[in-house]
């Protein structure tokens, strides 16, 4: 038998790695971060730098059962299925994760495979929820688009008759009214297959839009906080779009907190470095570093409902109909972007990742 001369150009190792779509983690024999490729990076939200150089168990959280077989020099592999991790501070999530030896001077290599469910939420990939999303938006839009407009007519005749601090509300209304008749035609639109219109925004006029809306519906014990990154860039992004996912968060937070005098309600941006993804549009990876956050310290999401919840018609209101978090995973992902649910401790976070604005108003 004759060897073929190969006609595969030689390739650089190192970038081959550094672009493998599985979080990988090269880690020496004492369990310290030798190198992190960008999966990894966006997997625990942390930047390599952040992550070189330090214990593996300050970088991720593991089961004490899983970190002792790691702190064991006989152990040569460990191999884990559903295993929960604790990334980016306290972030939980569920992977696959495989620890094998490489090399002579105990040095190992450590996967960490998202399950389907948490790789849904870090790629911001909505499938059959975004469809049915716009599918049921789409045969909406008649039925909403009349009342509106005699919502809107009703409000304007009412501005003639009130004071002018009744004339905020009034002037409210009508901004509302026609903020959701747009976003009505842009669903249209959108589940025609169309994109969603972005440019260069700036995240605050949408954050205190819908601000000014969700304190106009004096949600009882209910209290607003803020915490806001000033020198934040400009967003890829849409104002309306940009509303509407503020509105949804927001008022399914204060609904969680029914019933409590103590409720908080927390907004807060903040510039992420390291997050990426690919939206299998040819432009590769593409750096999602505006984090948009609502939490609240209300109980949370049912355990056996967290791995659905931008699934249309998944609910866990009496009277919900559970489109408004398959809405938001949609539009975070025509912006370019996507949104994360997690539990940190008393606290339910979501997470919207954006790209930031170039010069021209592009990522």
């Amino acid at each position: 038998m004759t060897a073929l001369t190969s006609s595969i150009p030689s390739f650089d190792h190192d970038e081959f790695i550094q672009s493998h779509p599985v979080a990988t983690l090269l880690i020496d024999r004492g369990g310290v971060v030798l190198f992190v490729n960008a999966a990894a990076e966006q997997l625990c939200n942390t930047g390599r730098s952040a992550m070189v150089g330090r214990s593996i168990h300050d970088v991720i959280a593991l089961d004490r059962g899983y970190r002792q077989r790691m702190n064991d020099p006989a152990t040569a592999a460990l191999f884990a299925h559903r295993a929960e991790i604790a990334v980016g501070g306290r972030r939980t999530i569920v992977v696959d994760m495989q620890m094998v030896p490489y090399g002579t001077a105990g040095h190992r290599i450590l996967a960490l495979i998202p399950s389907d469910s948490e790789a849904e939420l870090m790629g911001g990939a909505i499938g059959r929820s975004g469809r049915a999303a716009s599918a049921a938006a789409a045969m909406l839009a008649h039925e909403v688009k009349n009342p509106l407009a005699g919502i809107k007519g009703a409000a304007q005749l009412l501005a003639r008759q009130v004071d002018a601090g009744g004339e905020r509300f009034t002037t409210l209304i009508c901004a509302e009214v026609d903020r959701i008749a747009t976003l009505i035609d842009q669903m249209e639109h959108i589940s025609r297959g169309g994109p969603l219109a972005c440019s260069a925004i700036n995240l605050y006029p949408p954050i205190h839009q819908a601000m000014e809306t969700a304190r106009a519906r004096q949600f009882p014990g209910v209290r607003f906080t803020e915490d806001f990154d000033p020198s934040l860039p400009l967003v890829l992004g849409n104002h309306d779009a940009m509303v509407q996912i503020l509105l949804n968060l927001v008022t399914n937070a204060c609904e969680a907190l029914a019933g409590r005098d103590d409720g908080v309600v927390r907004i807060a941006t903040a510039y992420r470095h390291g997050l990426s993804i690919d939206n299998g549009d040819g432009r590769g990876r593409i750096a999602l570093p505006i984090e948009l956050s609502v939490s609240d310290n209300g109980p949370g999401v049912p355990m056996d409902m967290r791995g659905d919840l931008f699934a249309p018609f998944v609910t866990t209101k009496r009277d919900g109909r559970g489109l408004g978090l398959a809405l938001v995973a949609k539009l975070a992902r025509d912006m370019g972007g996507t949104v994360q649910h997690v539990r940190d401790g008393d606290w339910t976070r979501f997470r919207v990742h954006l790209p930031a604005a170039g010069r021209k108003g592009t990522p």
